[in-house]
């Protein structure tokens, strides 16, 4: 697969004759939303263990923990890929660290709902907002990025 190149590089919207487009943006987009299908996966897996083993109680502070980890993820992935042609690369970039401190800054705030309001285990929300999180680090290793549809072409 090809890409147009432009004085900033490639452009991943302007495909050449044999790249479809938007392909690319594409593609990542579903790479992004399969990482929060994960985590909302480890999450209903992790609560429902949890309450087996320990309570409501302790799967309830699983939930909340894990909805901490994934409620920010999904807003950065849906904002990440809103995006039109018409951004410049320095746009494009501007709103990706704009999108990563308002992801920050939700987090926090989703922590201190949970700690100042909600009747929850700290340690338990803490170890289900690791694990959605951890998902993220292991997509890395999992998710195929060398199937690309630039290596279709």
């Amino acid at each position: 697969m090809s890409f147009a190149q432009t004085d900033s590089g490639v452009d991943i919207d302007k495909p050449t004759e044999r790249t479809a487009p938007g392909a690319l943006q594409k593609y990542s987009r579903q790479i992004a939303l399969r990482v929060v299908a994960g985590q909302i996966a480890v999450a209903l897996f992790a609560s429902v263990a949890i309450t087996v083993a320990f309570g409501s109680r302790f799967g309830y502070s699983a939930l909340v923990g894990a909805a901490i980890g994934i409620l920010p993820s999904y807003y950065l992935a849906v904002r990440l890929f809103r995006r039109t042609q018409s951004m410049s690369p320095e746009q494009v970039l501007r709103g990706i660290y704009l999108g990563e401190g308002i992801k920050v800054a939700f987090t926090i705030a989703l922590f201190v709902v949970a700690i100042l309001v909600l009747d929850v285990e700290i340690g338990v929300v803490l170890l289900a907002y690791v694990a959605t999180v951890a998902v993220n680090w292991i997509a890395f290793f999992v998710a195929d990025l060398g199937e690309s549809p630039r290596e279709r072409a």
